[in-house]
């Protein structure tokens, strides 16, 4: 899934787990709202971070003026002079598949393994009342909600799930969420669609509040 759409589904379910929440209090911590969308989009921050360093220094050096990177049909390997000349190709092409410190970075959060770890370390620590806890823990459930996402939407370039026991296994899907050799233009459809649904019913729930906050604001702008 895009990393937006990570956002906009957890984003939604944000009151049916503040009411889950609150209904067990002794159960779970209360819900920390900023560490549960911290943790929607976590998991690709770092694979973001890497890709805007490489698309920098490509455009520093001009490659995006010389290649014609249309032209090179989906799936099919890019030539060798072109992996050469471009960090952004070297980075998805070669780094993430074999560079230790990218497979690293990426799987940090997308590794169910790991995050498992998280959830954990998060819950222990709330249970002995440590003010992190709790925030911690549900910043870690979003990161696994994501991960949950993601695995099943990659074909050969998804999340490491044995990460770091396994450094190469990858479940391979029959769907990806970008590629059309497999159904991506169909997956991206529908996702777009749930995107703007859950949008919507986001605005709904809080058009109440957008309402006050307008007219608080109107209302001080009359004042000045």
């Amino acid at each position: 899934m895009q990393t937006y759409s990570h956002l906009i589904v957890t984003g939604a379910l944000q009151r049916p787990l503040d009411r889950l929440a609150r209904h067990r209090p002794h159960l779970l911590p209360p819900l920390r709202t900023r560490a549960l969308l911290l943790g929607s989009v976590l998991p690709d921050l770092p694979l973001i971070a890497l890709s805007l360093v490489a698309l920098l220094r490509d455009l520093f050096t001009g490659i995006f003026s010389r290649v014609d990177f249309s032209a090179i049909p989906p799936g099919t390997p890019p030539p060798p002079e072109l992996l050469d000349a471009s960090m952004t190709m070297r980075l998805f092409e070669v780094w993430f598949f074999q560079d230790p410190w990218v497979i690293t970075a990426y799987n940090a959060f997308h590794s169910p393994l790991l995050v498992i770890i998280y959830i954990a370390v998060g819950y222990a620590a709330w249970r002995l009342d440590r003010r992190w806890g709790g925030w911690f823990f549900w910043l870690s459930c979003a990161a696994m909600l994501h991960t949950l996402a993601d695995i099943p939407l990659h074909v050969t370039d998804g999340p490491l799930p044995l990460f770091p026991l396994n450094w190469t296994w990858r479940f391979h899907s029959p769907l990806s969420y970008w590629d059309p050799q497999y159904h991506g233009r169909e997956w991206s459809l529908f996702e777009h669609t749930l995107d703007v649904a859950l949008l919507l019913l986001l605005l709904a729930r809080n058009w109440r509040r957008i309402r006050d906050w307008r007219q608080h604001v109107m209302r001080r702008g009359v004042a000045s």
